[in-house]
């Protein structure tokens, strides 16, 4: 079969990692009617034999039978012709080298991973595969192994690519956006800019809005981002949006009082109130975090322009701090700001 081939002439969409935002999107593709294969193990592959339920801030909400998707082991997605790449970044050369095992055709491999360095490790792992860098730069919360809720609203981006535009079609029909962007790899440096919040989640331990509401957290985050900012002027990169405010406007919008910060959030980003950082979810699982590429890329970006970027640095050692301990220290903001001062000198 083609890539023409399958339900209504849609291509056959893999989802490699079933996770949160894997079973959300392929879900969503699911509802309008792809022909979505998740590879998935343990109490995932159990729990979507019985089914798959999707819902999104705003009210949909889509109960989808088993019949409406495959689910099993990785070697059923070796017929798909595009695979939407969603591991946690500390699997990915692993899970890459699985897929590599069962592909025996010329696929699109589309990464829809946190962090950055994702596309070149997939390059390397998988040879003569096209590879396509994409971001979800929205929340999406696992209720349980087989019901996830988007959190935030959004739209999914991702790079050009032979499979691009297809993908785009395929969520006709759904409330998933997708949209090509041209300077993904900048959009990805933007995103991480998103993500540097996801390790002052797990530090604080309470869902999105309560935390964003705290400025002790906001100033904490700004000052990461700062850090951000300074390696990638020094490295003559310059991150853009994942969203529609300016990369280089979010330290501002953080540092303003709350009532205004919160004015201005509505308008930009509307979340509910379950919103939860993946990192939490990693905690919470026991998995391994994935902060290294996170706060632990700006802490190599600025190492590689002769810089510090010792806020980042301290929110990975809060991180595994938790990780090791297996719960969040539940610092409040005050506590947090008070700590980066004295690390700061």
């Amino acid at each position: 079969m083609s890539a023409a081939d399958g339900n209504n002439g849609m291509p056959r969409i893999g989802i490699m990692g079933a996770g949160a935002i894997g079973l959300y999107v392929g879900g969503m593709l699911a509802t309008a009617g792809a022909r979505v294969t998740f590879a998935a193990r343990g109490r995932t592959l159990e729990a979507l034999s019985r089914g798959l339920a999707v819902t999104r801030i705003g009210g949909f909400k889509a109960e989808l039978k088993p019949e409406r998707y495959r689910a099993g082991s990785v070697s059923g997605l070796a017929g798909c012709d595009v695979i939407l790449f969603c591991t946690k970044s500390g699997d990915t050369e692993g899970s890459a080298r699985e897929l590599a095992a069962v592909l025996s055709k010329p696929v699109t491999v589309i990464s829809l991973q946190n962090g950055v360095g994702n596309v070149d490790l997939l390059r390397s792992c998988l040879p003569g595969q096209e590879i396509v860098a994409g971001t979800v730069p929205f929340n999406v919360v696992r209720m349980s192994p087989n019901a996830v809720h988007c959190a935030m609203t959004g739209m999914v981006l991702i790079g050009p690519g032979v499979a691009s535009q297809r993908l785009v079609e395929a969520a006709h029909g759904s409330p998933l956006a997708i949209g090509i962007r041209d300077d993904i790899d900048a959009v990805l440096w933007g995103k991480l800019m998103l993500n540097l919040n996801n390790g002052l989640n797990v530090v604080n331990g309470v869902p999105l809005r309560q935390q964003f509401s705290d400025p002790g957290y906001r100033q904490v985050l700004a000052m990461a981002i700062d850090e951000l900012l300074a390696a990638l002027d020094a490295a003559g990169i310059e991150p853009a949006g994942a969203t529609r405010t300016n990369p280089r406007l979010i330290p501002k919008i953080l540092r303003l009082p709350t009532w205004l910060f919160r004015i201005i959030a509505r308008q930009q980003l509307r979340m509910d109130a379950t919103a939860r950082s993946s990192s939490w979810d990693d905690l919470k699982a026991s998995r391994v975090p994935e902060t290294a590429f996170l706060n632990g890329a700006v802490c190599k970006l600025a190492e590689a322009q002769g810089l510090q970027a010792p806020v980042n640095r301290l929110i990975c050692d809060f991180v595994d701090r938790a990780f090791a301990a297996g719960a969040s220290p539940e610092m409040t903001g005050d506590e947090l700001l008070a700590r980066v001062r004295i690390a700061l000198g």
